[in-house]
């Protein structure tokens, strides 16, 4: 899980490093040459290569600290435990120092600090310089991905991942760049400052268009390779992780086509009519923020997509059979279950764990189905709404509570295991900090009043706590010694449907919130998102098959 999320964070990163000599040597630069745009242009050009020096800077910083702490994290999962309960130092300086995956690691460290570095420089010849160190940056992180550890035709794989990644700098980067300068472009009203943002516009249509290619190419390519057969995308974690990424694509190009065909002649328009400049640019920035939110999204998607093993052509991380045949057919909640305080805790695991794993999970799942019908209320308006923000508190607490114990009653209820004890199994770390999210949920919704009415249920903090637990489900590592294989497969395939559902209910809401899509369909759609999740839990999850 951890390891998942950092390597979002790293990916992210990286592109924020490469993306900003990009802008400014590609789209800044040429622009401000090309119109001699006078002191107006120049404002506008020194504040944007301001900026983007400022978010190499955080770029950089941010992917050598997610690198760093990643290590530890590997270790951890190494020794089989979860970073939060020690790390052995001396297990660490091995890995660094004996192995290839640690030289690389510290290698790309070193380049990301030196680009960090660099971008602080003054001269103007120092984007070549952050260019090329943050671009070494991406090859060694491509030596140490998925298409390093194939079997055959690795150095192509290689190729094609950081040709991947490259693109994804040349266009998601640049428009977060972009975005980054957002109050810059919106307080434009000088001619020339008009006419430098629809130059810029105009020449990063066409890099836009050749960086959506290689993506797509690049994409195809590793996809056969890593999935093997059109089969695999449903019936495994990797092919599901992937579907999302496809899904969250969408919205990226949909916003892109809008910038093409409409804001940017428009933009060519304004720059020689200073009266309509405002409004093309604020239309300009929103359709530019709704690329933006659904590309960080897709970025840390592809991180965590970076995490997750492929089934590969053998289909030895996918469903079995038997699994599939299953997998579709809907079943009451379970309720057939031992005392928890009769389990020996053997080391193996036993039908009855099996049993008790699917109680708490399809319980939990009606609880959700509760609460996404109690958020559509509140949605809609009205008495209904006005109930159902009083009772959701409340529910949220026991719902809470029902998690962090029943999910782990050899913790809080029956005492067999120490705090510390717990921090070192990711299996209950993840469920105690799942547990802790909903508590926060609870809290936020006893200040719920406070709120405009426009912003309930929970405002922000709504979307952001369910889009940052869905990510983590969707990187969700259930794997254990005691666990067979194919039930690892079956947990970690169900849990990136628990993640995909979580993502788009999180996601369509921000954007809703944001005013990026239609607000009567959205007021629907991102609690039948939860509504669907709860189902999915209450009547399909399983593990005894």
């Amino acid at each position: 899980m951890e390891h998942s999320a950092l390597h979002g964070l790293l990916l992210t990163g990286l592109i924020l490093a490469l993306s900003g000599p990009l802008a400014v040597l590609w789209l800044f630069l040429p622009a401000w040459r090309s119109l001699k745009a006078g002191p107006g242009g120049d404002r506008i050009k020194e504040a944007l290569i301001t900026r983007a020096a400022r978010w190499v800077t955080i770029g950089a910083g941010m992917s050598a600290f997610a690198t760093v702490c990643d290590i530890f994290v590997g270790v951890a999962e190494i020794q089989g435990q979860t970073v939060f309960g020690g790390v052995d130092m001396g297990d660490v300086f091995r890995f660094m120092t004996e192995t290839t995956v640690g030289h690389l690691t510290l290698l790309r460290i070193a380049f990301l600090l030196f680009t960090l570095a660099a971008a602080a420089l003054r001269p103007a010849w120092k984007w070549w310089l952050v260019a090329g160190l943050a671009t070494a940056a991406i090859f060694v992180t491509s030596l140490v991905s998925h298409a390093a550890a194939q079997p055959d035709h690795r150095a192509p794989a290689i190729a094609f991942q950081f040709i991947h990644i490259a693109a994804a700098a040349a266009w998601i980067g640049v428009l977060l760049h972009l975005h980054a300068s957002r109050k810059v472009l919106l307080a434009s009203s000088d001619s020339a400052e008009v006419r430098f943002i629809a130059e810029v516009v105009r020449r990063f249509s066409p890099v836009a268009l050749l960086a959506t290619s290689l993506l797509a190419l690049t994409g195809v390519i590793s996809a056969i390779r890593f999935i093997g057969d059109f089969g695999a995308l449903a019936t495994s974690a990797y092919g599901l992780t992937l579907l999302v990424k496809l899904v969250l694509l969408m919205p990226v190009v949909t916003a892109g086509f809008i910038n093409f065909r409409f804001v940017r002649p428009a933009l060519a328009q304004a720059a020689r009519r200073a009266s309509d400049a405002g409004v093309v640019v604020r239309r300009f920035v929103r359709t530019l923020e709704l690329e933006v939110i659904a590309g960080v999204l897709l970025l840390i998607v592809a991180g965590v997509l970076g995490s997750v093993s492929p089934p590969g052509s053998d289909g030895t991380l996918r469903l079995t059979p038997a699994q599939v045949r299953v997998f579709p057919i809907p079943h009451l909640p379970t309720t057939a279950i031992s005392n928890p305080a009769d389990d020996p805790q053997s080391p193996i695991i036993t039908e009855e764990d099996m049993r008790y794993s699917e109680f708490t999970h399809n319980w939990s799942g009606v609880m959700v189905i509760l609460l996404g019908l109690g958020w559509l209320g509140m949605s809609l308006g009205g008495r209904v709404g006005v109930w159902a923000g009083r009772i959701f508190p409340f529910f949220l607490v026991l719902f809470g509570c029902f998690v962090a114990v029943l999910a782990n009653p050899e913790l809080w209820w029956l005492r067999q295991i120490s705090p510390m004890q717990a921090l070192r199994d990711p299996i209950i770390v993840e469920h105690q900090m799942g547990a802790l999210m909903v508590f926060v949920l609870a809290w936020l919704a006893w200040r719920d009043r406070k709120n405009p009415e426009s912003l309930r249920p929970l405002g922000y903090p709504l979307p952001i706590i369910m889009i940052i637990g869905s990510l983590l489900l969707l990187g969700h590592a259930h794997s254990a010694l005691s666990v067979p294989d194919d039930l690892t497969n079956l947990i970690n395939v169900q849990h990136a449907v628990f993640g995909a559902f979580g993502l788009f209910a999180g996601t369509s809401r921000l954007l809703l919130l944001r005013g990026l899509i239609p607000n009567t369909p959205a007021r629907f759609v991102w609690p039948a998102f939860v509504v669907g999740l709860g189902v999915f839990m209450a009547f399909f999850y399983r593990e005894l098959v």
